[in-house]
């Protein structure tokens, strides 16, 4: 989303959270976190998890942690599940489906960087795991791919596009794509 500015946004989260809170609707959910909803006494779960720094005090550098939360967030959050199948579609469409393509800019538009050999080779054995297992559950393909609120394309199987969407969550959960050095 290209707006600046503008009131705070409540995530998916904020139901659970900030009881009375109902989540955003339409673009709100897109928003980057500097617009998320906070109380006056914590911030969003989420942002929480990853160990966002208190509003009351000034900090010149952030804490560095690695907890088991940080994956579990980014494996099952809806907010990352439905960005990992919404880049999945995006990447499908420019890329023609062409499966190197697709592995390539994937991990170059997540990591900043080319895959190396043994990187494309594993990411392409786990999209092959991965559709052959939703082609036999498509009924599992259909709820992970119902995860978030925006629609999704009719243009690829739901086999296909639910193991790419796998491929690019366990992207966004790579040490490469989660830890600046």
């Amino acid at each position: 989303v290209d707006k600046v500015g503008g009131p705070p946004v409540r995530t998916y989260d904020m139901p659970e959270s900030f009881k009375p809170s109902a989540a955003g609707t339409g673009d709100d959910l897109y928003r980057r976190s500097l617009y998320t909803f906070w109380r006056r006494t914590g911030p969003a779960p989420v942002l929480e998890t990853f160990d966002v720094p208190k509003r009351v005090v000034c900090i010149a550098r952030r804490e560095t942690t690695n907890t088991p939360l940080h994956a579990f967030v980014l494996l099952n959050g809806p907010q990352f599940v439905e960005a990992a199948r919404v880049l999945a579609e995006k990447l499908h469409r420019e890329c023609e489906g062409n499966r190197e393509r697709m592995i390539d800019r994937a991990f170059l538009t997540l990591a900043g960087r080319a895959p190396d050999d043994t990187e494309r080779q594993i990411l392409s054995r786990m999209f092959d795991e991965q559709r052959q297992w939703y082609a036999d559950h498509p009924q599992q393909a259909t709820e992970y791919l119902s995860v978030g609120t925006k629609a999704r394309g009719d243009a690829v199987p739901a086999a296909d596009l639910a193991a790419w969407a796998t491929v690019v969550n366990a992207l966004l959960n790579y040490d490469g794509c989660v830890v600046k050095r």
